[in-house]
């Protein structure tokens, strides 16, 4: 096989001591009243002040058991709590998780079981119920998954083949395969290991190769029928064995992880995207990150990339410029958390602000860091890590709360 999301103010106590100890409270109460009405009077004068309003969000697991676990995570602390009735049943050798962009539908990648398990999302509890006639059918090896950015389309490639498979979405949340699917992208013999769109949506990608060498191929999209077409200049060839990618938010650069990069140890590449043409265009050499890089996420300020690496079990932490280029993050890499000796991290996602990053490992659990809005850094949250209530977890996705 190729291997690869408070303070509090201190309250005011008078004691009737003395009248000089009661006067000089009233005054510093009289103060304090008015300094207060200055800032709501001046401050309403140019915008209104909105209460602070924190709510709670979701997380999901592929577990190669054959599951998803289900979690609520704290939208202040980054904590996670377990959803009731986790986890749920999928099918065999769960591997990836995608969801819709209005996180109404979840959906889960069975590598063994040859096909797509789908899930509505309970938009108050986070819990998951499946969808009538899922799973629905795919190949051996289905291992990526992708939704487009209007809900309507899902795409996906298998680890044993060189196909594409891409299905509409109903209102339902329910999969049907486009005419000619599944479709041939690459060589026969070769395997993928990725599949994304660019935020646009106008452009597919996929990595793809063999035991010696991997490739990118692009395809423009049409959005309105989800069909694809190959773009000219690909295939592009990437350094290592590509793993998985990944968008900056603002979707100028695209980022391959590969293994075996330097030596053993594997790097992360980047590529500029032509938003008129699809073409991609590397910027500058591959840079090291650690051994087996597994996934790649870029936060949502656009500003820092994360990766694990699940063979020593740490995560590689860079920020990204305004020309693509990495700088590593002081300190990187950091150590990925987990419990007992296999804890190799293999997922990774953060919330929608930018505050925390969701680890999945092979230790069944989820080590959560808060980042440094300045540096990058990570520092593990309190409680982490944190029970994933699934066996062998492998994705991990952060869910707003519509």
């Amino acid at each position: 096989m190729w291997n690869q999301s408070r303070s509090q103010a201190p309250g005011i106590t008078v004691r009737n001591r003395s009248s000089a100890k009661t006067l000089s409270c009233n005054l510093w109460l009289f103060r304090a009243i008015v300094l207060c009405l200055s800032i709501v009077l001046f401050g309403c004068s140019s915008s209104p002040i909105a209460p602070v309003v924190s709510v709670n969000n979701f997380v999901y697991t592929a577990n190669e058991a054959g599951t998803v676990s289900a979690l609520e995570t704290d939208a202040v602390t980054g904590a996670l709590a377990t959803i009731a009735g986790s986890p749920y049943a999928a099918g065999s050798g769960s591997t990836a998780v995608a969801a819709d962009p209005s996180g109404k539908f979840l959906y889960i990648a069975n590598y063994l079981s040859s096909n797509i398990s789908a899930f509505t999302i309970n938009s108050s509890s986070g819990a998951l119920t499946q969808i009538a006639n899922s799973p629905f059918a795919a190949e051996l090896g289905v291992d990526s998954l992708v939704v487009d950015s209007a809900g309507k389309f899902l795409y996906a490639v298998t680890e044993r083949s060189e196909n594409l498979w891409a299905y509409s979405i109903d209102g339902a949340g329910a999969l049907s395969p486009l005419s000619g699917i599944p479709m041939a992208i690459a060589p026969s013999g070769t395997q993928s290991k990725a599949v994304l769109l660019d935020p646009s949506g106008k452009y597919l990608f996929v990595t793809n190769g063999d035991s010696s060498s991997a490739y990118i191929y692009g395809f423009s999209r049409n959005v309105t029928s989800g069909a694809l077409t190959s773009l000219a200049g690909f295939p592009v060839s990437v350094d290592g064995l590509g793993n998985e990618t990944a968008f900056n938010p603002a979707g100028q650069f695209l980022l391959v992880t590969g293994t075996s990069v330097f030596g053993t140890a594997g790097g992360v590449t980047v590529f500029s995207l032509s938003p008129s043409t699809g073409a991609i265009t590397k910027v500058g050499s591959a840079v090291q990150a650690g051994i087996d890089p597994n996934a790649v996420v870029v936060d949502s300020s656009g500003k820092f990339v994360f990766i694990p690496n699940t063979g020593d079990a740490t995560i590689s932490a860079f920020t990204l410029d305004a020309t693509g280029g990495l700088t590593a993050v002081p300190g990187s890499p950091f150590p990925s958390g987990g419990l007992g000796s296999v804890n190799g991290p293999l997922g990774i996602s953060t919330d929608a602000v930018g505050q925390f990053v969701y680890v999945c490992n092979a230790s069944n659990d989820i080590s959560v860091f808060s980042i440094n809005t300045s540096s990058g850094a990570l520092t593990p949250i309190k409680g982490s890590p944190f029970p994933d209530g699934g066996n062998a977890p492998s994705a991990i996705i952060f869910v707003q709360k519509p």
